[in-house]
């Protein structure tokens, strides 16, 4: 091995890590999630019941959690919804943990992605 394919694997690995950390924040989070902001937006109309009825329960209560990170961090992200004041019903400290996690999540996921098809590309052409 070369030390360009070194140094890729390397980053791909400390990729992999860092979403698997967030997806570990994310599965605490999801138990940390303030119960007014749940009653208050979980329930028609700003969701349909088979949205609801989806979105309740393994495994998709995560992806709920992952939505609601999002709007909590990112008000403005909840606007077609009706949800951008939903930030006022959770802790600070939960809103700026969400917007962190969230941030981080799409950046490293899309370095995950470009990461993986330049090691792809890499593969097929000089191995």
């Amino acid at each position: 091995m070369n030390l360009t394919l070194d140094i890729i694997l390397a980053i791909f690995i400390v990729l992999l890590a860092g979403l698997t950390l967030i997806l570990l924040l994310t599965i605490i989070m999801h138990f940390l999630m303030p119960r007014n902001v749940l009653k208050t937006y979980f329930k028609e109309p700003y969701f349909k019941l088979g949205e609801i009825a989806m979105l309740t329960g393994f495994p998709f209560g995560y992806i709920r959690t992952s939505m609601f990170m999002g709007v909590l961090g990112f008000p403005a992200s909840g606007k077609k919804r009706g949800m951008e004041n939903a930030y006022k019903l959770a802790p600070v400290w939960y809103c700026t943990l969400s917007k962190y996690i969230t941030v981080f999540f799409v950046v490293g996921f899309s370095l995950f992605i470009l990461i993986t098809v330049i090691l792809s590309v890499y593969m097929l052409l000089y191995e």
